[in-house]
């Protein structure tokens, strides 16, 4: 997929991201000239009905109350049941799924891949919609099959504005401040915080590259967690120099110094172990996909002849991958895990999805015996 255009058409990268990331909507018509949708409705269907796949259906009308959601895994029942029209299935993390529609969210490698979160399909019968919403996360939304009409809205929401008896998002009053309609190859790209809403002009497939947008809560909780999970128990408040106070109940100044001195202990911005955190953190996948290799190896050698034999090594679009530069050395993070590698390896690994034979002739014996370890594990496969 190589050949692809650019998915920005005329507007460079540094353009996109000074004039309209997390500040403005932007259409593209064309895209992707030509786009042929690489998997059907009933590709989907089929796909929605497997256990470990995270799909549901959104009905707005003939369900058994409006904007009902039915989360799977689907069944026949549930399809044979549905209304003509009004209704839509999706199903986040596609390219885990089936890696070989990576290529989408790769295309968009002038964002850091590390904020990338999945690949969501969504195919809507006629009128077929999720509601007026808006997300906290950045999304570049690709027509796939069909047509669609897209409104957004800037105003904001007021939290009571919400459709009542249903479990999602979705406003109960939108007013559209622009509107297009999106053709197959076209894309929109929509920032947080941004209300929108799509509806299906008959039939059609869209593809979601959607971006995390993690809170400061879950980053917060999720450092206290790493900094703390081994501490010594014997890391208590204490209080040597405790002085007489008349009443018994009242919390002193003097205490709460000594709650302030600790969090300063740990809760300072040049912390040691805030790289290796955030590494760890960003590269988390949430979901595990990846399945270990059915034929495990033995040898980095037996690596090298499947290469020599034309095969290709790629990483997994289920694992993920980053790196932090120190120098000659970088850490490397992959799916929460940590390793010490040279800059120039962890650039390589992480660099294309499509790894060479150069990669493992020239690491380490130690970096080849991660290539291995990777392989077994299901986070490099070979296709």
């Amino acid at each position: 997929m190589s050949s692809l255009p650019n998915p920005l058409g005329n507007l460079s990268p540094e353009d996109f991201l000074n004039e309209y990331w997390q500040k403005k909507t932007r259409v593209f018509r064309q895209a992707f000239p030509g786009f042929q949708c690489p998997i059907n409705a009933e590709e989907l269907a089929g796909l929605s009905c497997e256990e470990d796949v995270n799909a549901r259906i959104i009905i707005e009308k003939d369900g058994d109350h409006p904007w009902q959601p039915v989360f799977g895994p689907m069944d026949d029942e549930v399809f044979a049941n549905l209304p003509e029209s009004h209704w839509t299935l999706v199903i986040n993390d596609l390219e885990k799924l089936i890696p070989e529609l990576a290529w989408m969210p790769d295309l968009f490698d002038f964002i850091p891949n590390w904020r990338f979160d999945d690949l969501m399909t969504s195919y809507a019968a006629d009128q077929g919609s999720v509601g007026p919403h808006f997300d906290l996360y950045d999304v570049f939304i690709i027509q796939g099959k069909g047509r669609r009409r897209w409104q957004i809205s800037t105003a904001d929401v007021r939290s009571d504005n919400q459709v009542n008896g249903t479990p999602l998002r979705i406003q109960q009053t939108f007013k559209a401040e622009e509107e297009w309609i999106l053709e197959p190859g076209d894309m929109i790209y929509i920032p947080p915080n941004v209300s929108h809403h799509g509806v299906s002009l008959g039939e059609s497939i869209s593809f979601s590259v959607g971006y995390r947008a993690v809170s400061h809560a879950d980053l917060l909780n999720d450092f206290i967690a790493h900094i703390t999970q081994n501490l010594p128990a014997n890391f208590t408040y204490q209080d040597a120099d405790l002085k007489t106070q008349v009443q018994s109940a009242e919390i002193t100044e003097d205490a709460i110094k000594r709650i302030k001195n600790i969090f300063k202990e740990y809760l300072k911005p040049d912390h040691p172990q805030i790289s290796r955190w955030f590494g760890r953190y960003m590269s988390d996948p949430k979901t595990e996909l990846a399945q270990a290799a059915e034929k495990p190896l033995k040898s980095i050698d037996e690596l090298t002849t499947e290469l020599e034999n034309g095969n290709t090594l790629s990483r997994h679009p289920a694992s993920r991958f980053a790196y932090i530069k120190e120098n000659a050395e970088s850490m490397l993070f992959i799916n929460g895990a940590d390793y010490s590698v040279s800059a120039n390896f962890a650039e390589a690994l992480c660099k294309n999805r499509q790894l060479n034979k150069e990669l493992i002739t020239t690491a380490s014996t130690e970096e080849q015996q991660l290539i291995v370890e990777l392989y077994n594990a299901g986070n490099l496969y070979i296709e």
